[in-house]
């Protein structure tokens, strides 16, 4: 009679459905990010060495200065995955992991005895509170491996003290070490999980309950041997306890990455205080006194202490709203689990833990947001965020083109040392093996993201730093262009555009610009490249020039145009030259 309530067939259909919603809300193109591809160039470098670097190899700005490879692990994978699959691999990865994350949550939450209904419906809400971190990087390699240390450590503790799942924790932490310093923390809670076990063996009559019984002391000394084994294979890395110093040190040497970088901001901040992501989390942050009053009633003392010690680390970056997230949601479930419970109207209580209706209901909530996706309906219109369904890189922000044109004209090969915008420096470095960048979101310290800050904004001094790097090409991505134009004028890009005798911009599109210095080395590329007088400054702040050339030299501008039209027929900036000088240069668009 039990069984036939639960009404299994509408639990199949509804994690049928969950399945199918995770696939395609974890399938996106690369896209906002620069990281990918030096983690990618990084794995190809150890790859094709059989070594992994200690100094940097890929910036000729901090050439030979310290820099460890903290996350080897996760870039050799990850090269050797897109090596057999490419982007589609990468994509498939990023699935794969978070489809064990939330078949862990089933498992345990399962054992809670906690509704499928509320288990999908508070997963798909944990999706879009997690939403900026569902990419191919190392950090979900970390909320994996949180998930399954919590799942493991909630079974013992609460269901099965026999349970074998503990003894893969030292092999976990040996992978964890090497592929992520997220680590770290996750030592951290199993010393607080192991502390509460001694506090509740020491108070037992305080702290434990008919579901919670203390741990004996034979128990608790298994447990301990095995985090001192994790503790010893979190060593077993390339550079052993220096990593873990290298680590901590590097957060205090980039402090302006961490106030350039949206991950680093805190969750206050107005830029991202009200966004949907960022509202999901004070949802949970705030569901987080009914995790207090679970453990008040059930006398739970570590879900009181984790939800308490990971609150708090959240509020010091966005980045640390996700660990808060993952890591307490077993807790959350459980307590809304109990909350609901605790109903007097039994026919409510069993229509939201076993009716038909509800599991219907979720799943086709469910469905309705799959049938958004592919058209990216769900990203664009409703949560106004720019991100592509599908697999491979989002060509409107990876400057895809230019770097074609960069290596069709051998650029690359022909110039040693580029200036390169933060945007895309790891792009860079994978596309162009062996070649070095000026900087990259690896940023090394404060110091070089100093310089390139001046470089970039123009800050008092920055000729002089342009002269010393001796820079002989400069690759510009600013993907705000065409809707902020201003940020030309207030960059280094109106320094080479102003400068035309020095530098020579040859290829442009509406997010990206390439100057050349003008040395005997490209005299080639200039001969046949250079834009003189259609460009989007001259268009927005040189209409002198511009006008100066329909006049002077209208062949040459008109030539210029209609390269443009035939190289990049969708250019915003080309249309609207078209549209005030087309009549003038006779050149109509269609």
């Amino acid at each position: 009679m039990k069984q036939a309530a639960e009404h299994p067939v509408y639990n199949y259909i509804l994690l049928l459905i969950f399945a199918v919603f995770l696939v395609f809300f974890t399938t996106n193109k690369l896209t906002n990010e620069d990281d990918y591809f030096w983690h990618l160039a990084t794995g190809r470098y150890i790859v094709e060495t059989g070594s992994i670097p200690s100094t940097d190899v890929f910036s000729f700005s901090t050439d030979g200065q310290h820099w460890l490879v903290t996350e080897w692990g996760w870039d050799v994978l990850t090269f050797s995955i897109f090596s057999v699959s490419g982007y589609t691999g990468l994509s498939a990865l990023t699935t794969i992991v978070f489809a064990l994350i939330f078949t862990a949550y089933v498992f345990v939450l399962r054992k809670f005895k906690v509704s499928y209904a509320v288990i999908i419906l508070f997963s798909v809400l944990l999706c879009f509170g997690i939403f900026e971190r569902v990419t191919p990087r190392p950090h979900i390699i970390t909320y994996l491996f949180f998930v399954l240390l919590i799942s493991a450590l909630v079974n013992y503790k609460y269901f099965n003290r026999n349970t074998k799942s503990i003894y893969f924790l030292p092999f976990m932490f040996l992978l964890w070490a090497n592929m992520h310093m997220g680590c770290v923390l996750g030592i951290i809670l199993f010393a607080v999980f192991l502390l509460v076990e001694l506090i509740i063996y020491l108070k037992p009559d305080k702290f434990s309950a008919k579901e919670i019984i203390p741990l004996t002391k034979q128990q608790f000394i298994k447990l301990l041997i095995l985090f001192s084994l994790c503790c010893a294979v979190m060593l077993i890395n390339p550079h052993g306890l220096i990593t873990y110093y290298y680590a901590a040190s590097s957060q205090v040497n980039m402090k302006m990455l961490q106030e350039a970088v949206m991950e680093w901001i805190s969750p206050f901040n107005p830029r991202i205080f009200g966004k949907f992501h960022n509202v999901i989390y004070f949802i949970f942050l705030a569901g987080g006194f009914l995790i207090l009053y679970y453990a008040k009633k059930k006398k739970d003392l570590l879900a009181a202490v984790l939800f308490l010690i990971l609150a708090l680390n959240s509020l010091r970056a966005l980045r640390f709203t996700v660990d808060f997230l993952f890591i307490t949601f077993i807790f959350f479930i459980a307590a809304v689990s109990y909350v609901l419970s605790v109903f007097k109207n039994e026919k409510i209580r069993f229509s939201i833990n076993h009716g038909r209706e509800v599991k219907l209901a979720v799943s086709a909530i469910i469905v309705i947001l799959i049938i958004s996706i592919p058209g990216n309906v769900l990203y664009h219109k409703y949560l106004t965020y720019s991100r592509f369904t599908g697999t491979g890189i989002d060509t409107e922000y990876y400057p895809e083109k230019m770097f074609n044109f960069i290596k069709e004209n051998n650029i690359h090969n022909t110039g040693e040392r580029p200036f390169n915008t933060f945007e895309c420096g790891g792009y860079f470095l994978w596309n162009f093996p062996g070649k070095k960048d000026f900087f990259d979101s690896r940023d090394l310290n404060d110091f070089i993201m100093n310089e390139y800050q001046t470089i970039l904004s123009k800050l008092p001094g920055y000729e002089k730093k342009i002269e010393d790097y001796n820079f002989d090409y400069a690759i510009c991505v600013i993907p705000d262009i065409v809707s902020e134009p201003q940020i030309m004028k207030q960059t280094v890009i109106s320094y080479f555009s102003q400068n035309p005798k020095v530098w020579k911009l040859v290829y442009w599109n509406d997010r990206s610009l390439l100057f050349v210095k003008n040395l005997p080395k490209f005299e080639k590329v200039i001969s046949e490249h250079e834009y003189k007088y259609i460009t989007p400054y001259n268009y927005c702040y040189q209409k002198n020039i511009l006008e100066k050339g329909m006049e002077e030299n209208i062949e040459y501008a008109k030539n210029e145009l209609r390269n443009k039209v035939r190289d990049d027929p969708n250019s915003i900036f080309m249309r609207n030259i078209i549209q005030t000088y087309g009549k003038k240069l006779n050149v109509i668009y269609k």
